[in-house]
């Protein structure tokens, strides 16, 4: 909604910590996470919380989940390396079947915005990724580019792929994914 309420997210956060989080479905855990970094708003104890929770558990977790858990720490800038390699080992062990074009893309992110290494995890979205491609949004070409060459990833077929598939389609990008694709 964009409207500011600290006071309600710190007595959620620490309502959320309280409860332990074991109530919380995998969605609870994702949203979560996702609301506080989408508002800007610091939690390490909460994001702590939800890490802990969260990592035994991400086989539960639907790709939309995944992809929104690893979203949101990187972008709160919230260290949590043992749940990244968890989400990396969980979203490679489903083979990314069910990832949609979106989620591809953010899971790249994040890990690269994260600096998390997850050289298996990027292969793996490289491959997932080339044959669908016409499917990925402008903005999903940009920021998979750009995560992989921000990552140091070696992913030739990928990244000659999205090229190919981003030319005829420039006209769509606005300024920010042209610099991100530059990138």
């Amino acid at each position: 909604a964009g409207q500011k309420a600290p006071a309600l997210l710190d007595a959620i956060a620490t309502a959320a910590v309280r409860s332990g989080l074991r109530d919380f479905k995998p969605q609870n855990l994702a949203n979560t996470a996702w609301a506080f970094a989408t508002a800007g708003q610091k939690a390490p104890a909460l994001l702590d919380a939800i890490a802990t929770e969260a990592a035994p558990r991400l086989r539960d977790f639907n790709p939309q989940d995944l992809a929104n858990m690893a979203w949101a720490f990187a972008t709160a800038g919230h260290a949590a390396p043992a749940l990244l390699d968890a989400i990396a080992t969980a979203a490679v062990r489903s083979g990314l079947r069910d990832f949609k074009p979106q989620n591809l893309a953010i899971t790249a992110w994040a890990f690269a915005t994260a600096s998390q290494k997850a050289p298996a995890l990027l292969d793996a979205i490289a491959v997932a990724s080339v044959p669908r491609l016409r499917d990925f949004k402008p903005q999903e070409l940009a920021i998979t580019a750009w995560a992989f060459a921000t990552a140091g990833q070696k992913a030739p077929a990928l990244l000659n792929a999205i090229a190919t598939a981003s030319v005829p389609r420039l006209r769509d990008f606005n300024p920010q994914e042209l610099a991100n694709t530059a990138w």
